[in-house]
């Protein structure tokens, strides 16, 4: 689904769950995934974006789901975050699964009944996903995962994990699969959610697979084309976090706005100085080509055909993005001077949850250096 219409009918619901939900949430600080927040999301719909309507979703096409993404990302980046990697494992099902497993899981995922999450990172596997330890070894007809991950979203609470393991660690890249795996199999264990600098309603854990044995109708896809599906879940969720972060900057630029025009000093409008006027020109600048790069990688996402260009066009709308909405927060927060710095004026906890959209879905070091090599590999020169 790729309709205008569909998205300005669905920002509203968005903006008016959020501003009932939140308040709650964050005075108690859960600590813990806010299952009942995602029930609520699934109620309107937001679970479904990554699964078609043969399966009861809403087959949102990735610039729909990138306006969803910075709708939730303006109320807050957590639920933004949460319903992008569950959209994204759901997609993954509907695109390299076999028809049993999406009629096994898709349903149920759409309703928010299931909890997605993307196991992919490792303790020492991050940014360099191929050289990932988890192993599967087939004994019979089943395989058997051992290993561990790492800053797993959502895993405190979800039922199911796409998990990368390899079946021989000299193959590297080619010798990765991808499996779907239930919570409830023995042997996954799921440590207590990790404590974070920001974006506290989108947790994260470690999950440890001890010899978990999931049968072969598990396996994702072929066997060994595990990096394959990695990578085809990275490039939307690369453009999902480009728009989390165009969300997050825009609440800041509005925060900081209000604030300038309210705010007086010396008998004038903070907005009234120069100086300031020059912090938010810059800082709605930034904002607006951030906009339009996420929404030009998202079309490329939509596009049948890939080209050169789209290709990278996750990466850069990622990597600038995200740097755009860190600029931007910080800049806010100066802004607000003192107020800034209070837990009251918001500004201080959408800085925080900036910095991580800067390290999540591959580093913007790591980017960057994806933007080079295509630019390297580009014969044609159809980037130029």
């Amino acid at each position: 689904m790729n309709d205008p219409t569909f998205l300005t009918e669905i920002r509203p619901i968005i903006r008016k769950l959020l501003e009932r939900e939140l308040p709650h949430y964050r005075k108690e600080r859960l600590g813990r995934f806010p299952r009942n927040l995602f029930k609520q999301c699934a109620e309107a719909g937001l679970a479904g974006i990554g699964v078609s309507e043969e399966f009861g979703g809403i087959d949102a096409s990735a610039e729909s789901s990138a306006g969803i993404m910075e709708e939730l990302a303006i109320g807050d980046l957590g639920p933004a975050i949460f319903i992008s990697v569950h959209a994204m494992v759901a997609k993954l099902i509907e695109k390299f699964g076999n028809q049993s497993q999406k009629e096994k899981y898709l349903s149920r995922m759409a309703s928010g009944e299931l909890l997605g999450a993307f196991a992919l990172t490792e303790p020492s596997s991050g940014s360099d996903a191929a050289s990932l330890r988890t192993t599967a070894e087939l004994a019979g007809d089943d395989f058997v995962l051992t290993g561990e991950k790492s800053y797993i979203s959502s895993a405190d609470s979800a039922d199911l994990f796409i998990v990368f393991a390899s079946s021989n660690l000299s193959l590297g890249a080619k010798g990765i699969s991808a499996f779907i795996v239930e919570r409830v199999t023995a042997g996954v264990i799921v440590s207590p959610p990790d404590t974070k600098m920001g974006c506290e309603l989108s947790t994260i854990a470690s999950v440890t697979l001890s010899k978990a044995k999931v049968s072969r109708t598990s396996l994702l896809g072929a066997e060994n084309e595990g990096f394959k599906i990695a990578l085809s879940g990275l490039a939307g969720g690369r453009v999902n976090i480009a728009a989390c972060a165009v969300g997050i900057a825009k609440a800041a630029l509005r925060l900081a706005v209000n604030y300038a025009k309210e705010r007086k000093q010396f008998q004038s409008r903070v907005i009234d100085f120069q100086g300031i006027q020059f912090m938010l020109a810059d800082m709605k600048m930034k904002l607006d080509a951030a906009a339009l790069l996420t929404k030009s990688a998202a079309r490329g996402l939509d596009e049948k055909i890939q080209t050169s260009q789209s290709r990278i066009a996750p990466s850069i709308a990622k990597c600038f993005a995200t740097d755009a909405a860190m600029e931007i927060t910080t800049n806010a927060v100066q802004i607000l001077g003192g107020a800034g710095y209070l837990e009251d004026y918001d500004v201080e906890r959408i800085m925080r949850d900036a910095k991580m959209l800067q390290i999540v879905e591959g580093t913007n070091q790591i980017q960057r250096v994806l933007i080079a090599r295509g630019l390297d590999q580009d014969t044609a020169g159809t980037l130029a």
